[in-house]
């Protein structure tokens, strides 16, 4: 009789993504006496493990992804050379140690999806992470004042539900991603047909929830590309879509968002302590309407200085839009642009370009959630996010590594 002895590097390899994935949600727990929140040495850990344990393959993966290495390291280049010249240069400096993070994540993830040719096992681990968010959503909605609450999220958007997420816009998207990946493997008959219902359910309450419009427009995507994928029929799609509208009429704060504040059809106003229209919630029109204003002034400073721009992370904690600091551009490409000028912005859009010629041939798994991580930042921006983004540079990487994937 064989004997099959177990592939350590295999499991601590997974032990070390699951890890990731749950570090990520740690980002408001601080060392002691000090403002550094612990995820930072958390995720530079669990990643440095990863690297570790596949360290003889760290010469193969840098030259099979040569190109993507030599953009990658230019663009971090950049981004220091801006923090350094930037007027505000420990800010910026400060800023780029943060996503400095992000790199051992990246490399960690591409010799994780270099050397699996069958990524079931991680894309199991992201559903049930995200289905563990999703049920932290509900309750929030039921206990928004638990203790938990205080400790892991940050201020709360309530009655907009954020999970523990940096805010209810991230968790939208996320639940959408979280759709995607449900319906696609149940597709692939890799996830029973109860949970698949289970989750689409689940999905799109905790997506009605998040009163996020943002999220409700991937979805619309989503479920578009979902539909030329052949995952789901057209039919199919319009129940989803038909559904997650029914969710959002029966919930004031997510009604209310899309202009039906006063309306009482469907209305479970007991549902939540707190009256959505006293509460934080923004005008729907004129939160759309002050994007403009925010685009406007990241333009403005990018005028100011298009070559360097003004350094990483500075327009959120210095430029003050509507008179007080702490909005970010709400666009990924206006981000870039207003942070590291011109040359930034030539750089990531180079690199978007070169991971799309890898994308176009992919399987829906991973081209549908990177479809979605970009165009949600087209209105928003979530880099800050370490869960969001952690999620994201996975797809990524798979996404690099297509070729050595199995369909």
């Amino acid at each position: 009789m064989k004997i099959l002895i177990p592939d350590n590097r295999n499991q601590l390899t997974n032990l070390g993504f699951v890890l990731i994935l749950l570090s990520s949600l740690l980002r408001r727990i601080n060392f002691p006496h000090s403002n550094m929140g612990i995820h930072y040495v958390l995720l530079s850990i669990f990643a440095c493990s990863i690297i570790a344990v596949n360290k003889k393959y760290i010469a193969e993966v840098i030259k099979k992804q040569k190109p993507f290495f030599i953009s990658v390291g230019i663009f971090y280049l950049w981004m220091w050379l801006c923090s350094i010249s930037s007027p505000f240069p420990i800010t910026s400096i400060t800023y780029s140690i943060k996503y400095s993070v992000y790199f051992i994540i990246l490399l960690a993830f591409l010799l994780l999806t270099y050397l699996n040719k069958n990524l079931f096992f991680y894309y199991r681990c992201i559903l049930s992470f995200l289905q563990m968010i999703a049920a932290l959503g509900f309750v929030e909605a039921l206990f928004p004042k638990l203790e938990i609450f205080k400790l892991l999220k940050f201020p709360s958007f309530y009655p907009q539900i954020g999970s523990i997420m940096q805010n209810p816009n991230q968790f939208g998207v996320i639940m959408v991603i979280g759709l995607c990946i449900t319906l696609i493997l149940g597709k692939q008959k890799n996830i029973s047909q109860f949970e698949q219902y289970i989750n689409v359910i689940t999905f799109l309450i905790a997506l009605a929830l998040s009163a996020s419009r943002n999220s409700w427009a991937m979805l619309i995507i989503a479920t578009t590309l979902l539909c030329l994928y052949q995952i789901i029929s057209f039919r199919k799609s319009f129940f989803v879509l038909g559904l997650c509208f029914l969710c959002v009429l029966l919930l004031p704060v997510a009604k209310y968002k899309i202009g039906l504040g006063n309306s009482q059809i469907f209305s479970l106003d007991s549902f939540f302590i707190t009256n959505p229209i006293e509460s934080k919630i923004p005008n729907p029109v004129s939160s759309a309407v002050s994007r403009l204003k925010i685009w406007q002034a990241a333009i403005a400073e990018f005028i100011k200085r298009p070559i360097t721009g003004i350094g990483i992370g500075v327009f959120a904690e210095h430029i003050k839009v509507f008179g007080v600091k702490g909005i970010h551009t709400h666009n990924i490409f206006l981000s870039v642009l207003a942070e590291l000028g011109i040359t930034g912005i030539i750089i990531f859009i180079n690199f978007l370009k070169n991971l799309t010629n890898k994308v176009q041939f992919l399987n829906p798994i991973i081209t549908i959630p990177i479809t979605i991580f970009l165009a949600s930042q087209m209105v928003d921006f979530f880099i800050e996010d370490y869960t969001f983004t952690t999620i994201e540079l996975f797809f990524l990487t798979a996404a690099i590594n297509a070729q050595n994937q199995l369909a």
